[in-house]
């Protein structure tokens, strides 16, 4: 890890600075440029919403290949208990079938674009189900980040949305 924080190139770093403006503008409430004409951030969001549905897609579908070109290089994923993947990691297990989907689909989604349409937080909840499993809903925040080759995905976080306080094994 260290040697990989030791070979960071700029873009990586200015990419990582646009990601945590990104985030520390949703979390303190301003805006960091935001796209003022209306008919630009809706076709923007209209892209957004293309690729979230095809991110989507290829999670159920196990379509790695669609996956590497949806997300950047240095990409994180935070899941819902926490552990942490590199797209690497991520592409793998799906290769391996560590997991797989009868059902993932966002439910709703939330678009803020930010950084004069260069960057946006897309968040909002999602549902998934594994085979033998229950229906899983959780709540994501990812950050896409607008590249030459079209929008990549440089984090997710999820987080369950617990439905029952008896659900709760904290105590």
């Amino acid at each position: 890890m260290l040697i990989q924080n030791r070979a960071m190139n700029a873009s990586m770093c200015a990419r990582l600075l646009a990601t945590t403006l990104a985030l520390s503008c949703t979390v303190f409430g301003t805006a960091a440029q935001p796209v003022q004409n209306t008919a630009h951030r809706s076709d923007i969001e209209a892209s957004l919403v293309r690729v979230e549905r095809q991110r989507a897609n290829a999670i159920l579908n196990r379509n790695t290949s669609a996956l590497r070109m949806l997300m950047d290089r240095y990409y994180r994923h935070v899941e819902s208990r926490g552990r942490v993947r590199s797209k690497t990691e991520l592409i793998t297990a799906l290769e391996r079938g560590d997991f797989r989907f009868e059902l993932y689909e966002n439910e709703s989604t939330e678009i803020q674009v930010l950084d004069g349409g260069k960057t946006a937080v897309v968040a909002g909840v999602f549902k998934s189900r594994q085979p033998g499993s229950k229906l899983f809903r959780g709540r994501f925040v990812r950050v896409w980040v607008k590249t030459p080759e079209g929008w990549k995905n440089t984090f997710h976080q999820g987080t369950e949305i617990k439905t029952d306080k008896t659900d709760c094994e904290c105590n």
